[in-house]
């Protein structure tokens, strides 16, 4: 459906042509850190100022899913439904209420993307932090939202998901694409590059014996997401903190990949495509700092080292350095509000490294990612 409510054929695009799409601002990450989304503030206003000072080249506006369930991921997703949803009796998720299918699909089929006050006070706080000139440092402002695979997945009519109905699920990644629109447009006005994420744990769901819609129809719908927030000047991210998310998540073409490397930076750097998209110009924000309530244990020299010793394998360190952001493994909506900071310092200190080996020259006479190998490991 458009935004009047006027059906659409299945594939046909309401995004702009390639004339009419706006010029992207340039950039480049080379280290720089961002949040996920989630904080675990009940205050907008402390939120805010917490980016502020641990997320100054990329702040993001913060989802509180401490506040009440419509402002996590997916009540922020589904909150313009919910006059008509109510939770599952048995099992996750939403379902519809008995009659008012037809309700929901209206909605989804003339959503307008906003989100507000009542599901994302995060967001009003951050658009007016920006308004200010609160981020003057920032190289790039974030937002992000829950995909079309995850939504319909928590979305379920008569006891079957949205995800095993292709009108149904269709109707969802229309609702989202709106979603990121009304982001971008309102992120543009502090005229800085814009990132717009898409959180997508669903999209590793096994494959679907029956039922489901298929995973090339899944694929391609996250795929149009992604190329609408393209069409509209922002850059294309792609978050999953699943296991093994990188195959599906490449075919789905982002402009940045964002995931678990915690646990699966071998596994990145192993693989042929991965290594790929680095080197065509993709961007990878490397999710390297896990969100424990205490990170004692956890020292930014060694990652980065570790980081480097897969890298320098797998190719050129700099081209991978330059190429790289810094976050950490997922939202931060659960740990304890002091742990947020030294979160940050962590993924900064992370960042720094990688920052100074991608602006490094060559030194005379020996190995680049020796030398730094070595600087880390002291």
């Amino acid at each position: 459906m458009t935004r009047a409510g006027q059906p659409i054929r299945e594939n046909e695009s309401v995004q702009p042509t390639a004339a009419a799409r706006p010029p992207r601002l340039e950039f480049p990450p080379a280290g720089a850190v961002t949040g996920v989304g989630s904080l675990p503030f009940t205050s907008p206003a402390e939120a805010v100022e917490a980016i502020a000072a641990c997320s100054p080249e990329v702040p993001f506006w913060p989802q509180l899913p401490r506040l009440s369930d419509r402002e996590s991921i997916v009540g922020q997703g589904l909150d313009a439904l919910s006059p008509w949803l109510e939770p599952r009796a048995q099992g996750y998720g939403y379902q519809v209420k008995q009659g008012s299918i037809d309700r929901v699909v209206e909605a989804l089929h003339r959503s307008d993307g906003a989100l507000t006050t009542a599901n994302a006070v995060g967001f009003a706080a951050f658009q007016t932090a920006l308004a200010a000139g609160r981020f003057e440092s920032a190289c790039a402002v974030k937002g992000q939202i829950e995909g079309p695979v995850t939504l319909a997945a928590y979305l379920f009519h008569q006891g079957r998901p949205f995800l095993a109905d292709p009108a149904l699920f269709a109707a969802v990644a229309f609702h989202v694409s709106q979603i990121l629109c009304w982001q971008i447009e309102r992120l543009a006005v502090g005229g800085a590059p814009v990132l717009l994420f898409v959180d997508e744990p669903a999209l590793c769901l096994p494959a679907p014996s029956g039922g489901l819609v298929s995973e090339e129809r899944r694929l391609a719908a996250v795929a149009a997401v992604l190329d609408g927030i393209r069409a509209r000047g922002a850059y294309a991210g792609l978050h999953c903190c699943a296991a093994s998310p990188l195959g599906r998540m490449r075919r789905a073409q982002p402009d940045i990949l964002s995931f678990d490397a915690h646990q699966g930076l071998e596994e990145f750097f192993r693989d042929p495509d991965a290594r790929a998209f680095v080197r065509d110009g993709g961007r990878v924000a490397y999710g390297l700092i896990p969100t424990w309530q205490d990170l004692a244990a956890v020292d930014p020299r060694a990652l980065f080292a570790r980081w480097l010793t897969l890298a320098s394998v797998a190719g050129d360190p700099e081209v991978f350095a330059a190429r790289s952001m810094v976050t950490a493994t997922c939202g931060l909506g659960l740990v304890r509000p002091e742990t947020v900071v030294e979160s940050f310092a962590k993924a900064r200190a992370v960042g720094a490294l990688l920052r100074a080996l991608a602006e490094a020259s060559e030194p005379d006479g020996e190995d680049q990612a020796t030398v730094w190998a070595a600087g880390a490991g002291s």
